[in-house]
């Protein structure tokens, strides 16, 4: 609008304005646009400071959360660096208990494995034993009755001692000191029926020389 008037102005009023009122007006308008100019780039002046002010700021604010964010990644860098040398000596120590796992059981049982060799041994003596006592169980049936128990009560516990061989491998040096006194035992009632049975033997052979002596004509088909 100001535009217009500016045009239509010397149009209109130029028969009527003298030159010097012309002249004072042009200044005037001038001057007012130079104000208005001058008014306008002081604002844009000052919008663009607070532009680069805000800038600035959000620049600082971004720094920072990077900074924060550098030093969180650094702690959880340490942290991991912590648990990793944690793990490896859990590890090591893993590896080292398992050696000495395998160890114990690798003794374990080698010695399950001897006492079973013993225990076999046992019983081959023990099976040649009850073999004898069958071949005079019939001419003296009474007198092996109770050989005969003791050789139940000596199996017995050979399967007992069998089953706690299997189980040595779990069980303390104490156990397994208190099963060599048991084949210690069991080796010397052994060794008392091996006796028993050659006393049995040898007095069944008495007998039957006293038989064959006694009843001569009698003494040959009798003679096994």
């Amino acid at each position: 609008e100001l535009c217009e008037l500016k045009e239509d102005k010397p149009i209109m009023l130029a028969d009527t304005l003298t030159a010097k009122e012309r002249e004072s007006m042009e200044e005037k308008e001038e001057t007012e646009g130079d104000g208005e100019k001058g008014q306008q780039e002081e604002e844009m002046k000052v919008k663009e400071r607070e532009s680069e002010d805000e800038d600035q700021g959000e620049v600082m604010v971004e720094e920072a959360e990077l900074e924060e964010l550098r030093a969180q990644v650094s702690h959880l860098l340490l942290e991991l660096d912590e648990t990793r040398e944690v793990s490896q000596r859990h590890e090591e120590s893993f590896v080292e208990l398992q050696g000495l796992l395998d160890e114990e059981r690798l003794a374990s049982a080698h010695q399950a494995e001897s006492f079973t060799r013993q225990i076999q041994r046992l019983q081959a003596q023990l099976h040649s034993v009850q073999e004898e006592m069958n071949s005079l169980e019939e001419e003296k049936e009474s007198e092996l009755e109770e050989v005969l128990q003791e050789l139940r009560s000596a199996q017995e516990e050979v399967l007992v001692l069998q089953q706690g061989a299997e189980e040595a491998a779990a069980e303390r040096e104490n156990d397994i000191a208190s099963l060599q006194e048991e084949l210690c035992r069991l080796r010397v009632e052994l060794q008392r029926l091996q006796a028993t049975t050659a006393e049995y033997k040898l007095e069944i052979a008495t007998l039957r020389a006293e038989m064959s002596m006694r009843s001569p004509s009698t003494a040959g088909p009798g003679v096994c």
